[in-house]
């Protein structure tokens, strides 16, 4: 399993073009999916986990991205 690192504060996820989605049932930071069709990344406010779904290369830069800015850590959870 891939999070985000403890110590990053998340608000820093908006640079790589995430946006922060709160309501009564789930408070995530989401790439905005509409610009990359049916791909997606999705990191759980509370777990810090990351939800990945790519379906062509533009999920992967993100990813790739966030991996070179030392924002990602493997869980082995």
């Amino acid at each position: 399993m891939l999070k985000i690192k403890g110590n990053v504060d998340l608000k820093e996820l908006e640079k790589f073009g995430f946006r922060e989605i709160k309501n009564e049932f789930v408070h995530t930071y989401l790439i905005n999916q509409a610009s990359y069709g049916l791909n997606g990344i999705e990191i759980n406010v509370e777990t810090r986990e990351l939800y990945i779904e790519i379906l062509d290369n533009s999920m992967s830069i993100i990813l790739y991205d966030l991996i070179k800015a030392d924002l990602i850590e493997k869980s082995d959870e």
